[in-house]
């Protein structure tokens, strides 16, 4: 996430970047920020989650409508998680767009100092794309693993809706927990 904000500002004042009103480096900044937006929205729909699932396994829930609402909460938590996944293909889509539009226009340069400057640059910007991949790849696996466990859940206690299943179903907080975590740690 640290190299995704820090690939914005890189882009947005490259040379080729002036190519047209919108620019490519534009695209994929716009695209960044949308990244950005839907990582805080996941990072707010797990924490309600894991709310939801604390408020069912309270001693003096009200199971069913605590069910409900931790279900509504686990969906919208899968909902974010596809809206993740589509702002980070829209991002590794307009930025190979900009890298390819970078690369012609320094083919178009003759001067070897400014060609060289520029490939220096664009290195140094797709080094900062494959950090912020692999951080990315992090994440996804912690929110696919939270989703796998709230699909569990959701079906568990479709099943076993009573007091004796919440306690059994206790121990699987831990993992949720966890997931969390990693996705803060993602997210941050």
């Amino acid at each position: 996430m640290r190299a995704l904000i820090v690939a914005l500002p890189l882009l947005a004042f490259l040379p080729a970047c002036n190519l047209a009103p919108y620019t490519k480096a534009d695209v994929a900044a716009v695209d960044m920020n949308g990244a950005t937006a839907s990582l805080e929205a996941l990072r707010a729909s797990a924490r309600e989650v894991l709310a939801g699932y604390d408020a069912l396994l309270a001693p003096d829930a009200d199971l069913r409508a605590g069910y409900k609402a931790f279900a509504a909460s686990a969906d919208g938590f899968d909902g974010k998680v596809e809206g993740v996944k589509r702002a980070i293909d829209s991002v590794e889509k307009s930025t190979a767009v900009y890298l390819e539009t970078y690369a012609a226009t320094r083919e178009s340069i003759k001067n070897q100092d400014l060609r060289a400057a520029m490939f220096v640059r664009k290195e140094s910007i797709e080094r900062q794309i494959a950090d912020t991949k692999v951080e990315l790849s992090g994440l996804l696996a912690a929110t696919d693993s939270m989703a796998r466990e709230l699909r569990d859940l959701r079906l568990f206690f479709g099943a076993n809706l009573n007091a004796q299943a919440v306690g059994q179903a206790s121990a699987v907080g831990d993992t949720i927990r966890g997931c969390l975590a990693n996705i803060e740690a993602s997210v941050d």
